[in-house]
């Protein structure tokens, strides 16, 4: 229960020390975030405005140099439009997982004679268009450099895949009934190639041959320029998730959040329940106590003091400490029930000998940090001892300073000096 209750404690006193510290990095990292989502520039893996290494940057760079303008579709109905809108435009279906829709598809299979590139590094777009074949997916081909560069090949029917001679990017393989191009291994099925011929287009499996990192690699830079440098217009198409719903189906917002938002949000979620329970949770039973609690004058005092240093109330400290020794320099002056403020000052100016502007301007100042306050705190306490010693001194009968130390002075009675220290002792209750 001990261990319980000093964590908790130790917890809160953490949050509310660094409270404004832990906002302003939740505050920074959200603005982050949104930055990073308002950024218009294309992060997307084979983007055409990617400049990263697996981004189409360069590609599109160099088309555009050949004075190809490229039209992009983020959709397959904008696809449909852009194809009606530029009938002998060339059509590259890039897929990175998504496939278009089912409509979409039959129209590849049943196309005219529109020129059209498939990509697509694994089995997906070549399953959502031959479900049962003629073509197959034979597996994944691993790249990575001229040791493992694979040949157009005699039987290779494609001029832009005889140009570009050989491709050594990481891609996927297929099986086709015609013959294909870039052959990486065979068996009983067949051969299995990276570029191969279908109804609906020039399947090719190797996408990374085309970014920034490897398009000067081998034949990639050819191989790109007959594909997609033919004509002026070159129409774009990447799929996405949202393409697969009907016409009347609503798309949610987690499709287009990434994939890492879930789980953050999640664990989030975990921090937040475990920090209401350590902060909620009591220490232990409620004791009860009888009434009135009698609580000495000195904790109290101690007790504020501590809770004006918490809310680093200068300004309260400052005003508690000069109404105490106004009160105190009231009772040692022997000034009354209710004195005014400027008569004690007076008294105490006569008192000491100094300047009663002077001690005016003391208890009129306004400390604004704790090492002000500290010296004004002291200030005050050497006034109050001055005094102190002044009323002393200056008692009828009473020595000066030697005299005085070892007891009454002479013609002080007992009675007075008993009643002094009473005083001065219910002042230091007071403090």
């Amino acid at each position: 229960m001990t261990t319980t209750a000093t964590l908790g404690s130790t917890l809160r006193n953490g949050f509310q020390r660094w409270q404004f510290w832990l906002l302003l990095l939740i505050l920074g990292l959200l603005s982050v975030a949104l930055i990073q989502s308002l950024n218009d520039e294309d992060m997307d893996r084979f983007g055409l405005q990617n400049t990263a290494l697996d981004g189409y940057a360069a590609l599109a760079g160099v088309l555009e140099d050949q004075e190809v303008q490229i039209h992009q579709a983020a959709s397959a109905e904008i696809a449909r439009d852009l194809m009606t809108e530029h009938p002998e435009a060339p059509l590259v279906v890039l897929s990175t997982g998504d496939v278009p829709d089912a409509a979409f598809n039959e129209g590849l299979r049943e196309r005219d004679q529109r020129p059209v590139v498939l990509l697509s590094e694994g089995p997906e777009l070549l399953t959502a268009l031959y479900p049962e074949g003629p073509a197959s997916y034979a597996g994944t081909h691993p790249g990575g450099g001229s040791s493992t560069a694979l040949e157009a090949g005699a039987q290779c029917p494609v001029d832009a895949a005889v140009n570009a001679a050989t491709v050594q990017a990481p891609g996927a393989l297929f099986f086709g009934d015609a013959p294909g191009c870039f052959i990486g291994f065979s068996e009983d099925a067949g051969e299995a190639q990276m570029l191969i011929e279908t109804n609906a287009g020039l399947l090719f499996g190797g996408p990374a041959a085309f970014t920034n990192q490897n398009i000067t690699d081998a034949g990639h830079a050819a191989l790109a320029l007959w594909l997609f440098g033919a004509e002026d217009d070159l129409i774009w198409y990447t799929p996405m998730g949202v393409d697969t719903l009907d016409d009347q189906q609503w798309a949610s917002p987690m499709d287009f959040l990434p994939d890492w938002v879930v789980p953050l949000a999640w664990w989030l979620l975990l921090c937040v329940l475990v920090m209401m329970l350590v902060l909620g949770r009591r220490p232990g039973p409620v004791v009860g106590e009888p009434l009135p609690v009698q609580v000495p004058g000195a904790e109290t005092a101690e007790g504020r003091g501590r809770m004006y240093q918490s809310a680093n109330a200068v300004a309260a400290s400052a005003r508690t400490l000069r109404s105490a020794h106004l009160i105190r320099l009231a009772r040692l002056l022997r000034l009354g029930a209710a004195p005014q403020e400027a008569s004690i000052i007076a008294a105490a100016a006569r008192q000491v000998r100094r300047d009663p502007a002077q001690l005016e301007g003391l208890l009129a100042q306004q400390p604004r940090r704790n090492s002000e306050l500290v010296a004004y705190a002291q200030a005050l306490a050497q006034l109050e001892d001055e005094v102190q010693r002044a009323a002393l001194n200056h008692h009828p009968g009473a020595h000066p300073a030697g005299g005085a130390r070892d007891g009454l002075g002479a013609g002080q009675t007992s009675t007075d000096r008993t009643h002094l220290n009473r005083q001065q002792g219910k002042n230091t209750s007071n403090d």
